[in-house]
């Protein structure tokens, strides 16, 4: 029997037995592992194994040519120790140039001017009580703001200029309906639910302390940082998709650039990186 033929059988073997790998398609792409590469499938079969490569295949270092190997589909290569803890099988002639071992591994009516306020002295009345009408007599009466509206008719109010509130207290309301845009210079709390049927424009941070929910399609134009546990989808038929529309079928699809050297996705245990996906 051929020593050369006997040594790429056992190779072959090898692969089959023992060797851990990774599904490489002909596109350009790398998939990387820093450390070490666990496959722990344990019952594959003869037509699905627990691992599968399908190309040539290098062990050690990789060089121009390898002396006695045939470069092609499911060729290995080892540059450096084999060994195998059980038996082995050579289907066609092999050659052996060297030693091997073998084992597995966010309305006023009128005008009145007067200097001061401290002009006008009316009789009657505290401190602290307004003047307003008695639709009774017609005449004017003093009477307590507490006990002569709940409110201050804000409801039939147009606005013609900006209320300034200053650092004057918070206005409390049970809604509010904007027909237009509400610019907020510093922070504002809602504590209820809050609903926007039109566009929500924030260009500053927003803080939630609580749940974001998001019952149509939402898009983040600038960084989004999100802490604590966060959880992306509901069901296993959601779909997601990161720099491109979410495929068919894919419960998460990703694009990277087509450049030369550019990660698809890299992966770390804190600093150090331990896998990732680039364009070859």
């Amino acid at each position: 029997m051929n020593i050369k033929k006997i040594a790429t059988g056992l190779l072959l073997a090898l692969v089959v037995l023992c060797v851990p790998a990774v599904y490489a398609a002909d596109n350009g792409t790398e998939f990387g592992i820093e450390d070490d590469l666990s496959v722990f499938g344990a019952q594959g079969t003869a037509l699905d194994p627990d691992v599968e490569i399908k190309g040539f295949t290098v062990f050690g270092a990789t060089q121009s040519a390898y002396v006695g190997a045939v470069v092609g589909t499911g060729s290995v290569v080892i540059n450096g120790h084999l060994a195998v803890s059980s038996g082995a099988y050579f289907v066609a002639n092999s050659t052996f140039a060297a030693g091997s071992y073998f084992m597995g591994s966010s309305t006023f009516a009128a005008t009145v001017n007067l200097p001061a306020p401290t002009s006008l002295y009316v009789s009657g009345g505290s401190n602290g009580q307004v003047m307003t009408k008695n639709t009774t007599t017609g005449a004017m009466q003093w009477a307590d703001v507490s006990a002569m509206v709940s409110g201050d008719n804000l409801g039939s109010h147009i606005a013609t200029t900006t209320l300034q509130m200053g650092n004057f207290g918070i206005v409390n309301v049970a809604s509010i309906t904007a027909n237009g845009y509400i610019t907020t210079h510093s922070s504002m709390t809602v504590d209820g639910a809050a609903g926007i049927g039109g566009v929500l424009n924030v260009n500053g941070d927003v803080d939630l302390n609580a749940k974001l929910n998001v019952d149509g399609t939402s898009t983040f134009v600038s960084s989004v940082t999100a802490r604590g546990n966060n959880k992306f989808g509901n069901a296993t038929t959601n779909l997601h998709g990161m720099n491109m529309d979410p495929a068919a079928g894919t419960a998460l699809s990703v694009a990277g650039t087509t450049n030369s050297g550019d990660y698809v996705a890299k992966f770390y245990s804190g600093a150090s990186p331990v896998a990732w996906m680039r364009k070859k």
